[in-house]
């Protein structure tokens, strides 16, 4: 098979390469990828994994393991991190301070005070992610992973209080 590394040092290096399709513009091609033009990381995903399904030379698990392996388990890990670190911020001037002031308000101007990172943030790929993992039935360690993420953020943000039970609850 004749490659480019063969023609090296040659007069062939230069000239005489076959090609499949005529051109105007080698540079021709699509603007913008899809990448671009799709929105949300889960309409990628989506996008993504339905390629995957299309093609027999792809594996959609593998697919789908390694898309909740390389992008959503490190975000789900690294923002549950972020919030357990937060600082709080006053919205009136800025100001930041590692933990919330006793007044509830800013030392500094009286304001609201707010934190850095929100729950939505948190969670904003846990529900794709587990039924992505169901869906297309990703190893069970990964779904153990997803299942533990779940317990930890239900701990973090749910309330330990005791609920209110009616009658019906125990019996």
């Amino acid at each position: 098979m004749d490659t480019v590394s063969g023609r090296l040092g040659t007069p062939a290096q230069y000239e005489g390469f076959g090609f499949t399709h005529d051109t105007a513009d080698i540079a021709a091609g699509p603007r913008n990828s899809a990448y671009k033009t799709l929105g949300t990381m889960i309409e990628k995903m989506d996008a993504q994994l339905a390629l995957a399904r299309r093609i027999k030379a792809v594996d959609p698990q593998d697919v789908a393991e390694r898309v909740i392996e390389s992008h959503f388990l490190p975000d789900l890990i690294g923002n549950l991190r972020s919030f357990s670190k937060q600082k709080v911020r006053c919205t009136k001037c800025n100001a930041k301070y590692r933990r919330p002031p006793l007044r509830g308000t800013c030392p500094k101007c009286g304001g609201n005070i707010v934190l850095t990172v929100h729950e939505g943030s948190v969670r904003k790929y846990l529900e794709t992610s587990l039924r992505i993992a169901d869906e297309y039935n990703v190893r069970h360690y990964t779904k153990q992973r997803l299942e533990l993420l779940e317990l930890e953020m239900r701990s973090l943000f749910e309330s330990d209080k005791v609920k209110q039970k009616g009658l019906a609850d125990f019996m």
